[in-house]
């Protein structure tokens, strides 16, 4: 009876212990996991950084910065960026190893302004005097990992609370070449995950950002053949940086191992300044570099970002073509930002010198690169596109001119709704409406050379109509009555008129049109109006695909024509009346990209989006 009595009170004690325990946890905050690294990855788009600012030594205007606003923040995302890099310096606002409350409170304050906006952030440790990046070495191990376990472990004790919009990254361009190196790294690495995974909450189960060895395509894919470990699976992201080829994104004067280049990409070389063409990194090696970081990591579920890019703008004088260069460079955000996001990279571009954005109003100072960002990507204004000549570097332009017969010109790029127009396709031709002026592009009967291009309001007639022809990454725009062609005649100054010329080889007559490929476009046959359906079921599979695609088409519904647009607005295939065998292998001939599929038939039209792969 006593060994019974005993045995009871001791189970009760043992109860009394549980429900005690019970109830303290209860009583603690609840955390539960936060979103895996896929899934944030996921709903990051496009990222911009704000350089030169809180990575500049002591000061965020040391290096010609400006006090960042929640303007600045807000003028990024109305831009259609949604995430933000915050490069940052620490060691020289720290005093014995301590960081100086004032200043994690201003990093905080920027991260709210990006918070605020319902941004991703993303906050790192950069280049702050080189402790860590300049110092991978065996020799520097030891205290470079003492000053990252003490800096890492402050930083996300400060911010534990935010949630998964906010991202950690260990390091910035970590100085390594051969694996003895890299394995320095790692050790880096794991005393960032370990510092920050030990403060708990949020932390716990926060997406991390680690760095290839010197964010190099090539040297990640060829020595980083291994990921530091962590208490929680799938909340790592690779990074890497693309300023390829350097000698035209970022030198800024000539070298002993080589020159600047003025002019990149297929279409866009100098045929007199041809010393100053890129001779590699182009777009063959473009597409190489994602495909390593795609096989290697993200058909691995380890989502990739490219942390930094830019080319940088020049301002170059005859016989240097000032135009030509920053068409190519114009080209080269477009095909890098479109390489990247067609195979599930994020792109964060590197606002050199600051020339994207006011950085105390917010005032966006080169729309043009943002809108070849957001092409590149598909992100693009629905329902317009510009036309920007090849020779001039100007935009057609309506000039606010409503009056018929009034004349067509060309202006700098102003983000001016005079310089959107609408395509509407008429059988083999387009029409293209002002969207300012609500007139179309008219060749008004002339047939002389220097005949200018002029605007009426819509009619049937065949001076509204003009044929596409493509040449590279160009159109020329013929039109159908005058026989002639868009021409931007050699006017440099704004408010020139836009003009029309008999066929020739003239950079004059060649245009880029922005945005083509994901403009909606009403579309006309010479008899009847034709919408975008609404019923009509068009599916491509598999999407993505790596050799050819299949579409399957309501069988009620004739198909007239299939096209095909690179994000360029390039026209890359074209098929007339395919039949039901011609739908079942399509693409071939694609290279690995984004594109967007017009499919039209008899009164209706559909438009897809559809990528293939290496």
């Amino acid at each position: 009876m006593k060994n019974s009595l005993r045995t009871l009170t001791k189970a009760r004690c043992r109860m009394n212990v549980l429900f005690i325990a019970a109830v303290f946890l209860l009583s603690l905050p609840v955390r539960a996991q936060l979103p895996t690294a896929q899934q944030v990855a996921g709903q990051m788009k496009l990222g911009w950084n704000l350089g030169n600012t809180l990575e500049a030594i002591c000061g965020e205007t040391a290096w010609g910065g400006a006090i960042t606003s929640q303007a600045t923040i807000d003028a990024v995302k109305a831009s259609g960026f949604n995430a933000v890099r915050l490069p940052c310096a620490w060691d020289c606002h720290a005093t014995n190893g301590v960081i100086d409350a004032a200043w994690l409170a201003r990093v905080k304050q920027i991260v709210d302004y990006c918070i605020n906006d319902n941004m991703y952030v993303i906050l790192n440790i950069h280049w702050d005097g080189g402790w860590l990046e300049n110092n991978v070495t065996t020799a520097a191990q030891s205290s470079v990992n003492a000053k990252q376990q003490n800096y890492w472990t402050q930083i996300a004790n400060y911010f534990k609370n935010y949630n998964e919009r906010l991202l950690f990254a260990s390091a910035n361009e970590p100085n390594v070449d051969n694996a003895t190196g890299m394995s320095v790294l790692l050790s880096y690495h794991q005393t960032f995950i370990n510092a920050v995974r030990a403060t708990g909450g949020n932390n716990s189960s926060r997406t991390l950002i680690i760095q290839g060895p010197a964010t190099d395509m090539e040297k990640t894919n060829s020595l980083m053949n291994t990921m530091p470990t962590d208490q929680i699976a799938g909340r790592l992201i690779m990074e890497v940086h693309y300023y390829n080829p350097s000698q035209f994104t970022i030198l800024d004067q000539d070298a002993s191992w080589g020159n600047m280049f003025y002019y990149w990409g297929n279409g866009y070389h100098s045929t007199t300044d041809v010393n100053r063409n890129a001779t590699w990194g182009e777009e063959g090696y473009v597409d190489y570099c994602m495909g390593l970081m795609k096989t290697k990591f993200i058909d691995k579920g380890i989502p990739v970002i490219i942390g930094e890019y830019a080319a940088m703008k020049r301002n170059l004088s005859a016989p240097s073509d000032q135009a030509l260069h920053l068409a190519s460079r114009l080209y080269y955000y477009r095909y890098v930002v479109g390489a990247a996001t067609s195979r599930g990279i994020i792109p964060f571009c590197w606002d050199i010198n600051m020339q994207m954005y006011n950085r105390s109003t917010g005032a966006v100072l080169d729309q043009q690169v943002i809108d070849a960002i957001k092409q590149g990507a598909g992100v693009t204004t629905a329902g317009y596109v510009t036309l920007t000549n090849r020779a001039t570097g100007l935009l057609l332009d309506g000039m606010y001119r409503s009056s018929n017969g009034s004349n067509a010109g060309q202006w700098n790029y102003s983000g001016s709704d005079a310089q959107q127009w609408s395509l509407e396709t008429t059988g083999n031709y387009v029409k293209l409406k002002n969207r300012a002026t609500g007139l179309y592009l008219d060749g008004m009967g002339a047939t002389n050379n220097g005949a200018v291009a002029g605007q009426w309001g819509n009619s049937s007639s065949n001076n509204q109509q003009w044929q596409r022809e493509t040449s590279g990454s160009y159109v020329k725009l013929k039109n159908r009555a005058t026989g002639l062609y868009l021409d931007g005649l050699g006017q440099t100054a704004n408010g020139a008129d836009a003009g029309q010329w008999a066929n020739s080889s003239s950079n004059n007559q060649f245009w880029t049109i922005g945005a083509i490929g994901q403009a909606r476009m009403s579309v006309a046959t010479d008899s009847a109006q034709v919408h975008e359906s609404t019923d009509n079921q068009v599916l491509l599979y598999p999407n993505p695909f790596t050799s050819t695609f299949k579409m399957t088409v309501d069988k009620s519904r004739e198909v007239v024509r299939v096209t095909i647009f690179d994000l360029t607005g390039k026209q890359v295939e074209v098929i007339e009346r395919p039949s039901a065998s011609g739908l079942m292998s399509m693409g071939a001939s694609l290279k690995a990209g984004t594109y967007v599929v017009r499919v039209e038939g008899v009164n209706w039209l559909k438009t897809s989006k559809i990528i293939k792969v290496d």
